[in-house]
């Protein structure tokens, strides 16, 4: 299973990674935000993440920086067997419909990929 969350997307994300059946290691959450001091719920997370064994992984940077965290090769990089996952996102519309289309490039079946949006 693996959770992507976008900004304030993160609070269903937190509820899933929490929650979600899985065994050490059958979970991931990758948590995509501007900068360090944008992380929200962050020791929270880290708890969840060491109480389950699951890999947490934070995707900081600039959107308008050269480098993706969120590109095919990059998902690919941080998760090898992504094509098996069940994946599910949540942020704001252009973070996850490009995210979806990279979900889709990098080998997830459409029918996979469970997508919310938001908007302020």
């Amino acid at each position: 299973m693996l959770l992507i969350a976008g900004g304030v997307g993160i609070t269903p994300m937190r509820a899933l990674f929490e929650t979600l059946p899985g065994g050490p290691g059958e979970i991931t959450l990758l948590y995509r935000a501007g900068a360090e001091e944008h992380l929200v719920l962050r020791s929270e997370l880290e708890a969840i993440a060491a109480e389950r064994q699951a890999g947490l992984h934070y995707l900081l940077g600039s959107s308008d920086t050269a480098y993706d965290p969120l590109a095919p090769q990059a998902l690919l990089a941080l998760v090898p067997d992504l094509a098996e996952h069940d994946v599910y996102l949540c942020g704001p519309p252009g973070m996850a419909e490009a995210t979806q289309s990279a979900l889709l490039r990098a080998g997830v079946l459409a029918g996979r990929i469970h997508s919310e949006c938001f908007s302020f």
